[in-house]
């Protein structure tokens, strides 16, 4: 059972595994004390019990809902325990003792007012809940009630299981001495907890009976963006963990607030907005397709798709825009030219590569769909330059994720990921590594899992033996760093909460900042954050897992990047530095380099990686190398000539002015009636159409009639 546990909840500590046999343990043990009397074995594994719990909830939550879909949730662990402890009770007084009766009718107490405090907070909860998140957007004309005191409120499931912690320290406490007023004291303390408790939340409950109507929030909605017009709509829903996937959208944000028209970003799914990054751009997100046709976008004409998405046909239903596929990312991947994409109007690609990807679909795409623009992100990369002596070497390992299907080759990480970074750990000369995993990295094999774990543990070892030879300086020169990085971060996270107005959950200390309009600009905190977090680790090894050190800063620290076939590659030729592409396959080079044109500029490194010492000897060259030319000829052919920027916003004001031209705005004017069988037309009241039912759609006309 543990075992599987480990496997399952992906546990990242092997302390973290000795907290869950002393978890379960020290229910075993409570059980077994309990039934034998022995009161200070039994008082042990019950603190045992509490302490690893509460330290699992913090570092292994993961783990904790494996735990509950074993059915050996928090609920049934709290019940083991007051079982425990009545057990122990009576085989002390008997059924009849005084002692026994308290700490039962204490349990029944809790119980009861776990189950009021619930109701109140759940009927919060739902009052509050708008159908609507936004950033950047004025909701406070809806007059939402205060948000109820975070102590009484957040977290509440989990602080409820809790609360007979005062009967089980009475019972105790009252069993040791024999003085049943101990118990009673206990359960005073558990009941009044969760009286003040609800008293605390009453004066929210009271101001939650009077909520704005779910058509008075969309008409707030509305008139706020219409004030706005937007021109230009970023619509994004993910297939996979909303954490794992918000880099498709965050890669997106910067492009789009230097965009010439006006942009809007529409989300379906809340826990997106959790991990957007920050913009100025107002946002918007609706999590149900309902509420998404009650959107009003009068003035949009063309619509932005970074991902292939199921819940892409909600908006795609809207006929007088036009709708754009733009990505993720420009790799030899198939997800880069997918069929799925001709549902789109046109396919924007960086450059020449992309649009060969597409027309050997066989015709499924038309030539006159795809549209160069190149990648406008690209602009934060530095070329490259010659690295000054003094600095080490920096090799950047960027492996793809296992995919979705069960291609062993799909990654290095798992057949070659480990032997690389060993290799490059045992150069006669010492590089320093930047390992920068993809996000959804382990979603699917438990081997990308270990052997993403076990280079970790192999560069935190390195880490550790240099900065030894170091001495004390680097660790003082680190903790001045992290003090900093700390400031910085307090102060990047007080100008991104500015930006979120009239998002359900926001506490009290969150709303006295959005009252105060932020001074710094996020660029400059950006910067900041690079330099500070980059200086003092030069030769440090760094595992980059999260949104900083952004990718981008991760190219211009390298002089040597190692991946496999991703948008990564396409990405880092803009630098014109030396880069390896892995072919775990052992195809034949030459056959690997036709197969995959963006590694026709790159060392192919093998299953053995014979070629590793050659790639390294490249990045010495300062990008001299004898593939220089090539990369050169391919950064073109992968993302076009000319400034991204410029080519992306022509063809944004392009696609609008044919959109402006095929549905005039004044056409739209009067109010119109959404039908589910125009498919995707807009039909005016007076306008009178004739709708040919087939025999399968009869059976739904009563859903909409």
């Amino acid at each position: 059972m543990i075992a599987a546990l480990i496997r399952h909840a992906e546990i990242s500590k092997d302390r973290n595994v000795l907290v869950l046999i002393l978890l379960l343990g020290s229910y075993l043990g409570m059980l077994i004390a309990a039934v034998l009397g022995v009161f200070w074995v039994f008082t042990a594994a019950l603190v045992v019990s509490y302490f690893s719990d509460i330290y699992l909830h913090k570092c292994e939550p993961d783990l904790i809902k494996f735990l509950g879909k074993l059915k050996w949730g928090l609920s049934i662990r709290v019940l083991v325990r007051e079982l425990a402890v009545l057990v122990v009770l009576r085989g002390v007084t008997g059924a009849g003792g005084e002692d026994f009766a308290v700490v039962f009718l204490g349990f029944v107490a809790v119980h009861a007012l776990r189950l009021v405090y619930t109701f109140l907070c759940m009927f919060i909860k739902r009052r509050r809940a708008l159908p609507v998140r936004v950033r950047n957007l004025d909701l406070s004309k809806l007059n939402m009630p205060e948000p109820p005191p975070e102590r009484a409120f957040k977290g509440y499931e989990r602080k409820l299981l809790y609360l007979d912690t005062g009967v089980i320290i009475g019972a105790l406490v009252a069993e040791h001495t024999q003085i049943v007023g101990f118990g009673v004291l206990g359960v005073a303390a558990s009941v009044t907890v969760a009286v003040v408790g609800m008293l605390m939340l009453l004066p929210t409950v009271s101001a939650c009976r009077k909520v704005p109507s779910h058509e008075r929030t969309f008409k707030i909605l509305n008139d706020q963006v219409a004030k706005y017009r937007p021109e230009v709509v970023l619509y994004f829903s993910y297939a996979a963990g909303a954490r794992d996937s918000a880099y498709q959208v965050n890669m997106w944000l910067d492009t789009l607030a230097r965009l010439g028209r006006r942009p809007i970003i529409v989300l379906r799914e809340v826990t997106t907005l959790r991990f957007l990054a920050y913009t100025p751009l107002p946002v918007v997100c609706i999590p149900k397709a309902d509420d998404l046709s009650l959107l009003e976008l009068p003035e949009a004409r063309v619509i932005l798709y970074p991902a292939n998405a199921g819940k892409n046909v909600h908006m795609l239903r809207i006929a007088e825009a036009k709708h754009v596929f733009i990505g993720h990312g420009d790799s030899d991947k198939l997800a880069s030219s997918n069929r799925v994409s001709k549902v789109y109007d046109e396919i924007w690609t960086a450059g020449e590569a992309g649009d060969d990807r597409y027309q050997r679909l066989r015709g499924t795409i038309p030539s006159a769909a795809l549209v160069r623009v190149g990648r406008p992100q690209l602009h934060a990369v530095e070329t490259v330059g010659r690295r000054p002596r003094e600095r080490m070497t920096t090799v950047m390992y960027a492996p793809t994720w296992e995919g979705w299907t069960a291609d062993p080759y799909h990654t290095s990480l798992v057949l070659m990921g480990q032997k690389i970074i060993r290799m490059l750990l045992n150069q006669a000369d010492p590089v320093r590594v930047i390992y920068k995993p993809h996000p959804l990295t382990g979603k699917r094999s438990a081997e990308a899992t270990h052997a993403h774990r076990k280079i970790i543990a192999m560069l935190e070892a390195d880490n550790a033996r240099r900065d030894k030879l170091a001495g004390v300086n680097t660790a003082k020169s680190l903790a001045r760093s992290d003090k900093k990085l700390s400031e910085l971060e307090g102060r990047m996270g007080k100008l991104k909460s500015w930006t979120v107005v009239g998002v359900y959950g926001i506490w009290y200390k969150d709303r006295a900042a959005l009252a105060r309009p932020p001074k710094e600009s996020w660029n400059a905190l950006q910067d900041e954050w690079h330099e500070s977090f980059w200086e003092p680790r030069g030769e440090r090894h760094q595992v980059v897992t999260g949104q900083l050190p952004s990718l981008y800063s991760c190219y211009n620290e390298s002089d040597l990047m190692i991946s496999d076939i991703s948008s990564v590659v396409s990405d880092f030729v803009q630098s014109e530095k030396p880069y390896a592409v892995c072919n775990p396959s052992d195809m034949d080079p030459e056959l690997f380099k036709q197969l995959n044109p963006a590694a026709s500029a790159a060392y192919i490194l093998g299953p053995a990686c014979d070629e590793l010492p050659q790639c390294v000897a490249a990045a010495d060259t300062g990008g001299e190398d004898r593939l220089a030319e090539h990369r050169s000829i391919l950064k073109r052919y992968l993302l076009g000539d000319g400034d991204s920027m410029v080519r992306f916003n022509d063809a944004v004001n392009a696609l609008f002015a044919q959109g402006i031209a095929e549905f005039p705005p004044g056409d739209f004017a009067e109010p119109i009636l959404a039908n589910p069988f125009t498919r995707g037309r807009t039909v005016r009241h007076d306008e009178t159409m004739p709708i040919r039912i087939l025999p399968e759609q009869r059976n739904s006309m009563q859903h909409y009639f």
